[in-house]
């Protein structure tokens, strides 16, 4: 059943004149939103339509948010990472893992994050996947994503170099192999398309080379599938740029290479500076911020004021939960006002506003998806989740609807979310999967993994070598 209504609501609706709705109401058929309004034409409506009117007094509705980076494989290896940097996380936690993983590892991962993603007001998911070590691993992942009943944006992830720097071979593909998959995977869930869309996701600039960046940029023309990268998350990228191609920085590699464009999603893009923004600006490139992911690998702090400025759209991640702990985007909502607020000294630096934006519409902008999703609009695709701050001491009380969701909320408060007209979580449940089971389940494999991977006793014990009982 993709149909229903809601009365006596508050809706925020993140709409072009960001009109805030209050005593309203909704009604969706057929996954789409066919009617928002005041709460009395909506109940009248939805009588003669025959749908049931659901009351939902003291409640504030939202456009459902989207995650525009995370990588859902890394669900099982949260913890594993703590205290360390980039260029020392990714040896440690990320390599001995990436090769280890089966079909049951990704399944259990994939499953377990978008559960939670979901929980907290998650509807859209983009997942860059990146951890090949055996064929299949990416139906495996659309499935349970789909399965849960999230919007899925597959970013195919991959490196074709590497092996000469201590990058496992198993990870490392040719990038025809790659594309191919990516159109297999198109015409596969071609009948999906708004549930199941594409992005081919090169991992980094010191994974994969030049030819395979122009590669990537040409197929991304010819066959209309976007692009995401990680870009410029440390200083890292600049110092590849000129060892390896005697380049002066990164952004005149991914010029020479002709990777900028409109269809990219830039990842992270902390290590930037006045000549790197204006190439986005100019090229109408996109940016996933990761705050949290920036803050817990000590990364810096994105110019994401400096980008706004710029009329750059800037949308929001949790990026991989082992560089983050967690899939929720309300942690994201909260970090990235207070982060950019305090990084300015200045409280109106960015609004709690902005950030729902980021996280609603520009996340639905910077993978192309504006139109159908990203605020709640007659037309557009019934996806939203149903907020009661009473539910949640954290939450309650409520002076101001986007106040408190950006800096007061807490996952209890989120009692029903619809995606594309379904209703996934009803009651503060999941109608259909039974949550904790899954997250057994996903402990289960996470200890199964970690024995695959072999992580020395010393990494994994390594928080307790100071600790004094």
């Amino acid at each position: 059943m993709r149909s229903g209504a809601i009365k006596n609501i508050t809706i925020v609706t993140v709409n072009p004149t960001r009109d805030v709705v209050t005593d309203g109401g909704i009604i969706w058929e057929d996954g789409k939103i066919v009617y928002l309004g005041p709460s009395y034409k909506a109940e009248q409506l939805a009588r003669t339509k025959n749908i049931e009117v659901e009351d939902g007094k003291g409640k504030i509705l939202f456009p459902g948010m989207v995650n525009s980076h995370m990588h859902l494989f890394q669900n099982l290896l949260k913890g594993l990472g703590a205290d360390l940097d980039l260029e020392t996380w990714w040896p440690s936690t990320i390599k001995p893992a990436a090769v280890a993983y089966r079909e049951e590892h990704v399944a259990a991962a994939a499953t377990a994050g978008t559960l939670e993603a979901i929980r907290g007001g998650s509807t859209t998911l983009v997942d860059y996947m990146y951890a090949h070590p055996v064929k299949g691993l990416s139906q495996v992942s659309i499935e349970a994503v789909n399965k849960v009943g999230a919007r899925l944006v597959y970013g195919r992830g991959f490196r074709n170099t590497g092996a000469d720097h201590g990058f496992p071979v198993e990870l490392i593909e040719k990038t025809a192999d790659v594309f191919d998959e990516v159109l297999a995977l198109k015409k596969r869930y071609h009948d999906k398309e708004d549930m199941v869309r594409f992005m081919v996701a090169p991992a980094a600039v010191w994974a994969v080379d030049a030819h395979g960046l122009q590669d990537t940029r040409d197929f991304a023309s010819d066959a209309g599938v976007p692009i995401t990268m990680h870009m410029l998350e440390t200083e890292t990228d600049n110092v590849i740029c000129r060892e390896r191609y005697g380049m002066k920085d990164a952004i005149t590699f991914f010029e020479k290479t002709n990777l900028l464009g409109d269809d990219l999603l830039a990842v992270h893009v902390v290590a930037v500076g006045d000549r790197e923004l204006k190439a986005f600006r100019e090229h109408g490139v996109k940016v996933s911020h990761n705050p949290m992911a920036n803050m817990y690998l000590a990364s810096g702090v994105a110019p994401i004021t400096d980008m706004l400025e710029r009329n750059i759209c800037v949308s929001l991640g949790t990026d991989g939960a082992a560089s983050n702990n967690s899939t929720d985007m309300l942690e994201t909502l909260k970090m990235t006002a207070l982060l950019h607020k305090v990084n300015a000294q200045d409280p109106t630096a960015i609004t709690g506003n902005k950030v729902l934006e980021m996280a609603t519409i520009d996340g639905a902008r910077s993978i192309g998806m504006d139109h159908l999703i990203g605020s709640i609009e007659e037309g557009k695709q019934a996806d939203f989740f149903l907020f009661d701050p009473d539910a949640c001491g954290k939450s309650s009380p409520c002076h101001s609807p986007v106040a408190t969701l950006v800096y007061s909320s807490g996952q209890q408060s989120i009692v029903k979310v619809v995606i594309d007209g379904r209703t996934i979580i009803n009651n503060g449940d999941f109608v259909e999967l039974e949550e904790r089971a899954v997250y057994e389940h996903q402990s289960e494999m996470a200890r199964d993994l970690a024995n695959r991977a072999g992580y020395p006793r010393e990494f994994l014990e390594r928080d307790w070598k100071s600790f004094v009982w």
